[in-house]
């Protein structure tokens, strides 16, 4: 989004384009032929866009109908769960910097907490930034700068950093733009990174915490923290919305054993943290392999950081098996998870003759007794 577009939309002639187009039925050609006839096709553009973007920011934003946005600054927003979960450790500081602050989302969240300058080299993604603030009711002093050659002073900050900066995506911390070791930027004592969820643990530098975050079960990012915003932990993993939180700690690795009673299927926050050992002993649970995710007990303990289910049959895997049994327990609608299984959910199901009016859940793995079809519903 252009500073002229954004500067158009907040007018009056602009909202009454976006409340005409809004009121269409949603297809972009329909509303393209209709509105040009009253508008440029510069506005009509401009219009349809963020629509089309506020549509797709609903399930991170809350007030998604009145923000604005450009395609990639959405894309790499965190949303408002895990920014407000965020910004509760900068509640400390009087004076915090958004750094690399793209459209705004952890500048309204920061801004909760504490005065907040945000910092962007770009300069449309400035503007909307102060104009996501605006509408948002908090306050936010925007500053158009790169933050290789200045940063603002603060008694801490949060950086993130460029991970498509090459217009590819990048995994490594020495590829982002700015690199994260980078002056002025190493000189800030007390720093959040936002980085890949994905990053490998061989490259969290020495020094740092860092924190694996959740959304309804997906792990959507992690976190760097160093200095007084670090806490005693070295890895965590939280889930949100809850924001139950877990540590790495020195456990036993869990035992491999057979399927019990129940399956449980660690968030995937706890995954990508390295913590299955951790939650295993929680729940007095083993490995059904120590290549595969999933644990199991004959006990059933709820717990926020993993998804329980009853197991009904266990069946070593062959197409012909498995289509057996849910003709033979007349299931309709299979929900099939896997994990180190070469094939696709989709690529069975099709290959299934699901007639029936029950339904449950397929859990297709690899264990030491080979691979398995292990049959379940959702514990309760």
């Amino acid at each position: 989004m252009r500073r002229d577009d954004l500067r158009f939309l907040r007018s009056a002639k602009g909202r009454q384009l976006l409340d005409e187009a809004a009121g269409l039925p949603d297809d972009l050609l329909l509303r393209q032929t209709t509105l040009r006839k009253s508008y440029s096709a510069d506005a009509v553009r401009a219009a349809t866009v963020l629509l089309e973007l506020r549509a797709r920011a609903r399930p991170k934003f809350t007030k998604a109908d009145c923000m604005f946005f450009d395609r990639q600054g959405l894309e790499q927003a965190s949303g408002d769960v895990i920014a407000e979960h965020r910004a509760q450790r900068y509640r400390p500081y009087d004076r915090v910097a958004d750094l690399c602050c793209g459209i705004g989302g952890d500048s309204v969240a920061l801004a909760g907490v504490a005065n907040t300058v945000s910092v962007d080299i770009s300069a449309s993604r400035a503007a909307i930034t102060r104009v996501n603030a605006l509408v948002l009711d908090r306050f936010v002093a925007v500053v158009c700068a790169d933050t290789i050659k200045w940063v603002p002073e603060a008694d801490a900050a949060f950086l993130d950093p460029d991970r498509r900066a090459t217009g590819r995506r990048v995994f490594h911390l020495s590829d982002y733009v700015p690199r994260i070791d980078a002056e002025p930027l190493a000189n800030i004592e007390n720093l959040g990174i936002k980085v890949a969820p994905g990053i490998d643990h061989s490259e969290i530098p020495e020094g740092y915490e860092a924190e694996f975050i959740s959304v309804a079960g997906e792990c959507r990012e992690a976190v760097l923290w160093r200095g007084a915003l670090r806490s005693d932990a070295d890895i965590r993993a939280t889930v949100l919305p809850s924001g139950d939180t877990i540590t790495r700690t020195k456990v036993e690795a869990a035992p491999v054993t057979k399927v019990g009673t129940y399956i449980y299927e660690p968030d995937r926050a706890l995954i990508r943290a390295h913590l299955i050992d951790q939650i295993a002993h929680t729940l007095q649970a083993g490995k059904l392999s120590d290549q595969v995710a999933y644990l199991t007990s004959d006990r059933h303990h709820p717990t926020p950081f993993a998804r329980a289910f009853k197991v009904r049959d266990v069946v070593p895997f062959s197409l012909k098996r498995l289509q057996t049994y849910v003709a033979e327990h007349r299931i309709g609608t299979l929900d099939i998870k896997k994990r180190r299984f070469p094939m696709e959910p989709d690529e069975i199901r099709k290959k299934l003759e699901l007639k029936g009016s029950e339904r449950t859940t397929c859990i297709l793995t690899r264990t030491a007794e080979g691979p398995l079809a292990i049959l379940c519903d959702p514990a309760r």
